[in-house]
């Protein structure tokens, strides 16, 4: 393996592992009676209601800037792209540990909202995977070792969080802020292998507009295009999907069963181990041997059905078990999809079109963080979960009506 690949899977692993540190220790905070970052008498709905804003904002800001970034990227270089996330990524992290020390929400949501915004580096990376690649078949390989990087991230950022944010295991070294320093020194350890062991293979830059409003041009123009709205269709809904379990997996498991941040971290741990898995073994055979539409029927269906055996399982530790099948989905299913959209542009537009997916994910997250938080506060805490089931189907809808006629959704990658 190259160093520049192995930087640009460092990328896509520092840019996810925020979330898995990130989402256990505020689940812990702010949805735990005994949290003690929010003032005494808030309750467990208010809590819910506050955890889903924090989340919610850092996809959101996220939702702007990864299309911006990405495409910025076509304009700049992918390498200049890159550095700006992670410096941004650093800044972020800096403020949340002042934030968690000062006990200020205010500025914890604003933590986010910088992370957020600058949090586009995956699929920039993403994109120069491709730019690396010499045929579709590397670009479905490249593509996969995205999403291992992204996986370490997964497994990595709870370990992170759980063990130096625990004083029942460090002592008095642990603190709820000492993770995100951890989060932000490796962020720079990103940053430098970034800096001298990555050059843009892509020469030719297009010219870009630095009005942010262009992200709503970019995303009509995207939506104009047939072959990206096919993929779209399923896309959309399945991340709603993913994500109404991913996004409340820690809220749920400390209402539901009284795990803290480290309990919390297990499950995601798990989620990020099957990630993992699949995507560095699986990814590549699959897409060789079986259709991208009948790759994500199976992914999308059998990952609902693993959202529904969450909410059924009794126990902690069985809940916590169902985690590395349902990451095992997604690392097929989420590559894939990026393959599909790939495939429905030309070489020059790939920073763009990733992203573009990127950017839809993180709509998703949004939707599903401030609306989950409205939902276990008004309904319960089994709400998001069948949101979640509810869009899976939606998927499996568009992927038998939408995908049904597509050529390159339907073909097997030689």
């Amino acid at each position: 393996m190259s160093l520049a690949i192995f930087a640009l899977m460092f990328t896509c692993f520092v840019d996810v592992m925020g979330q898995g540190l990130a989402f256990p220790i505020f689940a812990a905070l702010l949805m735990q009676p005994n949290g003690g970052f929010l003032p005494p008498g808030v309750s467990q709905s208010q809590g819910a209601l506050l955890y889903g804003v924090a989340i919610g904002t850092f996809f959101l800001t996220w939702f702007f800037g990864s299309i911006y970034v990405s495409r910025l990227s076509d304009s700049i270089g992918r390498k200049r792209g890159i550095l700006i996330c992670l410096i941004g990524a650093i800044a972020g992290y800096a403020i949340a540990a002042v934030a968690l020390i000062s006990h200020n929400y205010s500025l914890l949501v604003i933590s986010r909202g910088i992370t957020g915004f600058t949090a586009g580096a995956q699929p920039i990376a993403a994109a120069a995977m491709i730019d690396l690649a010499k045929s579709d078949r590397e670009s479905a390989r490249n593509l996969g070792l995205t999403t291992v990087g992204m996986s370490f991230g997964l497994v990595v950022g709870p370990i992170i969080g759980g063990l130096f944010s625990d004083q029942d295991l460090l002592g008095r070294l642990a603190s709820s802020h000492l993770p995100f320093v951890i989060g932000g020194l490796l962020c720079f350890v990103g940053l430098m292998l970034v800096f001298f062991g990555f050059e843009d293979v892509k020469t030719e830059l297009n010219p870009m507009d630095a009005n942010p409003l262009v992200v709503f041009k970019l995303l009509a123009d995207a939506l104009n295009r047939d072959s990206v709205r096919r993929v779209s269709t399923a896309f959309f809904p399945y991340m709603l999907c993913v994500l109404g379990l991913y996004v409340f997996v820690s809220a749920n498991l400390s209402t539901r069963f009284g795990y803290g941040a480290t309990g919390s971290s297990v499950g995601m741990f798990l989620m990020g181990v099957g990630l993992i898995a699949s995507s560095s073994v699986l990814v590549e055979p699959l897409n060789a041997r079986f259709s991208k539409r009948a790759i994500m029927a199976s992914c999308t269906v059998l990952f609902c059905c693993c959202v529904t055996a969450f909410l059924l399982v009794p126990s902690g530790p069985l809940a916590l078990a169902i985690m590395l099948p349902s990451g095992a989905l997604h690392g097929v299913g989420y590559p894939t999809m990026l393959t599909g959209f790939s495939e429905s542009v030309s070489k020059e537009e790939q920073g763009w079109v990733m992203g573009f997916a990127t950017s839809l994910f993180t709509l998703a997250a949004a939707i599903v963080s401030f609306l989950g938080g409205q939902l276990m506060t008004s309904v319960g805490p089994e709400a998001p979960f069948r949101f979640a089931i509810a869009c899976g189907g939606v998927a499996i809808i568009a992927l038998a009506a939408n995908w049904k006629n597509a050529p390159n959704l339907n073909k097997v990658i030689s």
